[in-house]
């Protein structure tokens, strides 16, 4: 089983009970070609994990995990400061012993015995130090006064 060291820069908006707001996150992955097929886990965040047949359905799988669970933090958030300091504490999150696949799996990338051509053509390559982060943002909030009560109906002339 090869293991593939991955970077990934993902980008949501997410509504939350009286807000708008924008997640974007660069985080680090470890997709691997095991026997039921292709899994992708995460190490920074690292509460993640999805699988398919191939690497791309994987890819695919892992990236909707992701918004998802954006998706429950949001849900439960009484507020915007609450979504986005559960927000923060979910990328914080590091899964320590996919970490160390992660780095053993650098060295194999930097050695030359694993290259990305495995699964996919484009993939390109970035330093394994790049920076990862999230940053959360308010975009826009709603409170009970933006409920207006406007005529449904009016006399053309």
């Amino acid at each position: 089983m090869n293991h593939y060291p991955l970077l990934f820069n993902f980008r949501d908006k997410v509504s939350g009970d009286g807000f708008l707001a924008s997640v974007s996150v660069q985080g680090r992955g470890l997709a691997a070609d095991e026997d039921d097929g292709w899994w992708m886990y995460g190490v920074e965040p690292g509460d993640l994990a999805a699988g398919g047949a191939t690497f791309a359905e994987a890819q695919c799988e892992f990236r909707k995990t992701f918004t998802s669970i954006l998706f429950d933090i949001a849900e439960d958030a009484k507020d915007f400061k609450t979504f986005r300091a559960e927000v923060n504490r979910f990328f914080k999150g590091i899964n320590h012993p996919t970490e160390e696949e992660w780095n053993a799996a650098v060295l194999e990338v930097r050695a030359g015995k694993i290259t990305s051509d495995a699964i996919s053509k484009s993939l390109p390559t970035r330093p394994a130090n790049s920076p990862r982060s999230v940053e959360v943002k308010l975009l826009q909030s709603f409170t009970l006064k933006d409920n207006v009560l406007e005529p449904l109906m009016a006399i053309a002339a």
